[in-house]
C-alpha cells in the first residue's frame, strides 16, 4: 500500500479494500462491485445512498444536512455520493442502501410461430478435388450447397482448407443469410444435438433481460435478467446523457458497463444451457434510443435538446464482435430501428408483437417503465410519443421509495385498518411503484385523499386510520407500516409523494389524450389497451383507472402483455422476415413530440386531478 492509499473495512461482510486518499466513497464502492440505490446518479438529491462511518467519519456536507436527520449525522451516517474519504475508516452499508437483483419480467411465451432462422447449419460430405476435377475448396462448398452466390467471410476462408482436410471433408457450414460465416469439423447440426443458437435482448433503462434460443426449433434454452449497471450513473436517460456529456471517459464508462453486463449474461446463459458462446451466431437487441446509442457508442448529445432529433432511426445489421459482444466471432447483431426522439427499438418491438398496425379499430400500447412510451394506431395510422413518467413508478423521488425488490410494499388494502403486502413476504423496507399506485388508490377510495390529491384525514370515520396521520411543517404524512408492526423502520407516505405520482400519471394520461386528439379518435373507439413493461404487469388495473392513469377507459379492454420488447426482440431473432416488418413499422409510425405543444400544459394540468 502506497502512502497515498487508505484502507476501508466494509461491514457487515468484513471486507477490506484500498482506495486513493481523497476518493469519493461512492466511486470506491462501485469500483469494488458494491452498488448503492442512488436514484439520482450521485447528484446528492435522493438521499438513498446512506452509509454509516463507524470510525473516522468525514465532515458532513450541505447535502448530508439537507437529507439526513441530526441524529443520523451524529451516528456517522453520510451520503456516499458526496463523502470524500481522507482517512482509513470502517463503513457499515445498510441493507436498504444496497442494490439487489431486480425482479425482472421475462415472458414465457416469447414466440408463437414456426421459426424462420436467419442462421442455418448444413452438414456436408464432400468429394475432394482431383486432377480431373480441380474445383477450389470454396467451389466444392458452393456446388454441394447448390448456391454459387454465397459470399464467404474472410475468417471462413482462412479456416476452410485445413478444416476440410483434417476432417476428411466431413464438415458443417454455418450460413448467415447469404454469407458463409463459419466451418466446423464433422456434424454439428441440430441432428447431432447442437445446432446454431441466438440470444434476444431487451436493453431496458433499469433492467436487462435476455433469452437464449436454439434457432431452428425456437426452443428456449435459458433466460435471465440483470440490473442495468448504468443505473449507478443515473436512474433515467437524461441523467445518463448528462453524465456522458461531462467527458469522453464518462461516455466510455457507460458503454463499457453495459457491454460487460451483456457479456456476463451471454456467458451465464450459455453455461446454464451446456453450450459455449462460440455457438451463438445471432443476437437481437431492442432498447430505447438512448440505451441503444450508449451501447453502440453513438453520441446522445442532441437527443434532449430541441428539436430532439436522433442520429439515425434505421435498424442496424452489424458484426456482434464489432459491438464488443463475446459470441462467435462471425456472429451477426441486429439493433432495432427507432421511431423518433426517445421512442426507440423497444417501442418498435412492442408494436411488432401486438400487431396493432393491422387492426381495423384503434388500439393503444402503454409501456410503463423508467420512461413511458405510448402508441396509438390501427392499419391506417400509427402515432408514438414518450413521456417523462418513470421516476415515481420506479420508486424514485418517493420518500420511502425503492425498486421492486424484496421487502418492497407492492400491494395495499385499506378497510378499517391497512394491510400491506411485500415482495418476498419480507418485512416492509419501502414502497415500489405498484405499491404507490395501490396505496394512493385505496386512500382515494376511502376519502382520505381528495380529487386534487390533498390528504383528508377527516374523510374517514375509522379512528385507527385517522391516528395514522401525523401533522408536520410540510403538511400531513400517513404511517403505512411501523417498526412496532414488523417493518424495518416507520414508513410514511408524504404529501409530496402523492404529488410525484400525480406528475407521473398526468404525463401518461396527457400523452394518451393528445394522441387520441391528433388521430381524431375517442377512447370509446379504442378496442384494446395493451399495458407493457414490468411495472405495468404488476399494477392493479382497477387502481390505475381510479387514479386516472388511463383516462376514460373500461377495465375489460385492458390487456397486460408483460415484457413485449423482449418478445418482439425474440420474434426478430427467430423469424428473419420479422426484421423487415420491424423496419416497415418504424417508418410507418409518426413521432409526436409533446414538449413543444401549446396544448400540452393545459391537458397535463387537467390530468393531475384524480
Amino acid at each position: 500500500m502506497s502512502e497515498n492509499e487508505i484502507i476501508l473495512t466494509i461491514l457487515p461482510e468484513k471486507r477490506e479494500i484500498t482506495a486513493p486518499c481523497g476518493s469519493l466513497a461512492r466511486d470506491v464502492l462501485v469500483e469494488h462491485g458494491i452498488f448503492l440505490t442512488d436514484f439520482c446518479g450521485g447528484e446528492g438529491k435522493c438521499g438513498k445512498c446512506r452509509i454509516r462511518f463507524i470510525q473516522n467519519p468525514p465532515a458532513p456536507t450541505l447535502f448530508d444536512e439537507d437529507l439526513l436527520s441530526t441524529e443520523e449525522i451524529r451516528d456517522g451516517f453520510r451520503l456516499a455520493c458526496k463523502s470524500i474519504i481522507n482517512n482509513s475508516a470502517t463503513i457499515f452499508i445498510p441493507e436498504q442502501s444496497r442494490v439487489k437483483d431486480p425482479s425482472v419480467l421475462i415472458n414465457r411465451d416469447a414466440h408463437d410461430e414456426e421459426p424462420e432462422p436467419v442462421v442455418k447449419k448444413v452438414h456436408l460430405n464432400l468429394e475432394p478435388a482431383s486432377l480431373e476435377n480441380q474445383a477450389s475448396d470454396l467451389g466444392l462448398v458452393r456446388s454441394a450447397l447448390n448456391n454459387h452466390s454465397l459470399v464467404p467471410d474472410m475468417e471462413f476462408l482462412k479456416k476452410l482448407p485445413r478444416i476440410l482436410r483434417d476432417s476428411g471433408y466431413s464438415v458443417t457450414k454455418v450460413i448467415l443469410e447469404d454469407r458463409l460465416i463459419d466451418i466446423e469439423p464433422g456434424d454439428t447440426t441440430l441432428k447431432a444435438g447442437k445446432g446454431a443458437c441466438g440470444i434476444a435482448f431487451d436493453l431496458g433503462t433499469t433492467t436487462i433481460a435476455g433469452v437464449l434460443y436454439q434457432l431452428e426449433t425456437a426452443e428456449v434454452l435459458a433466460r435471465m435478467g440483470r440490473l442495468n449497471p448504468q443505473s449507478v450513473f443515473g436512474a433515467d436517460v437524461i441523467s445518463r446523457i448528462n453524465f456522458a456529456l461531462h467527458s469522453p471517459q464518462n461516455e466510455g464508462k457507460l458503454r463499457e458497463s453495459v457491454s460487460d453486463c451483456l457479456n456476463s449474461m451471454i456467458k451465464d446463459l450459455c453455461s446454464a444451457s451446456g453450450i459455449e458462446p462460440k455457438d451463438v451466431y445471432y443476437v437481437t437487441l431492442a432498447g430505447n434510443t438512448t440505451m441503444q446509442y450508449l451501447f453502440l457508442g453513438i453520441p446522445t448529445d442532441y437527443l434532449p435538446v430541441a428539436p430532439y432529433v436522433p442520429v439515425h432511426t434505421d435498424g442496424l445489421s452489424l458484426s456482434a464482435k464489432s459491438a464488443g459482444l463475446i459470441v462467435n466471432p462471425a456472429a451477426g447483431l441486429y439493433v432495432f430501428p427507432a421511431i423518433g426522439g426517445f421512442v426507440g427499438g423497444d417501442t418498435v418491438a412492442d408494436i411488432l408483437i401486438t400487431d396493432i398496425a393491422s387492426s381495423e379499430k384503434p388500439e393503444i400500447i402503454i409501456d410503463i417503465g423508467t420512461n413511458g412510451e405510448i402508441v396509438l394506431g390501427n392499419r391506417d395510422i400509427l402515432l408514438a410519443t414518450s413521456t417523462a413518467a418513470g421516476p415515481a413508478f420506479e420508486g424514485r423521488n418517493i420518500s420511502c421509495g425503492m425498486r421492486a425488490e424484496e421487502g418492497a410494499v407492492d400491494r395495499v388494502i385499506i378497510e378499517e385498518d391497512i394491510i400491506v403486502h411485500t415482495i418476498g413476504e419480507s418485512p416492509p423496507r419501502g414502497m415500489c411503484g405498484s405499491g404507490l399506485v395501490s396505496m394512493i388508490s385505496e386512500l382515494l377510495r376511502m376519502n382520505l385523499i381528495d380529487l386534487s390529491g390533498r390528504f383528508s384525514p377527516n374523510g374517514s370515520s375509522s379512528s385507527s386510520l385517522i391516528d395514522r396521520f401525523v401533522k408536520t411543517d410540510a403538511g400531513w404524512k400517513f404511517l403505512f407500516a411501523s417498526k412496532a408492526g414488523g417493518a424495518e423502520s416507520d414508513l410514511y407516505l408524504l404529501q409530496k409523494d402523492v404529488r410525484e405520482l400525480q406528475l407521473a400519471k398526468a404525463a401518461i394520461a396527457a400523452g394518451v389524450k393528445l394522441l387520441l386528439k391528433d388521430a381524431n379518435f375517442r377512447m370509446e373507439d379504442v378496442q384494446t389497451i395493451f399495458i407493457a413493461g414490468a411495472f405495468g404487469n404488476y399494477i392493479d388495473p382497477a387502481a390505475a383507472l381510479r387514479l386516472g392513469l388511463i383516462p376514460g377507459a373500461n377495465l375489460d379492454i385492458i390487456k397486460f402483455i408483460g415484457n413485449a420488447a423482449l418478445s418482439g426482440s425474440s420474434r426478430v431473432l427467430l423469424r428473419k422476415s420479422s426484421r423487415l416488418d420491424a423496419e416497415h413499422l418504424s417508418r410507418k409510425a409518426r413521432f409526436v413530440e409533446l414538449a413543444g405543444r401549446k396544448d400540452f400544459q393545459d391537458v397535463f394540468a387537467e390530468s393531475m386531478l384524480f
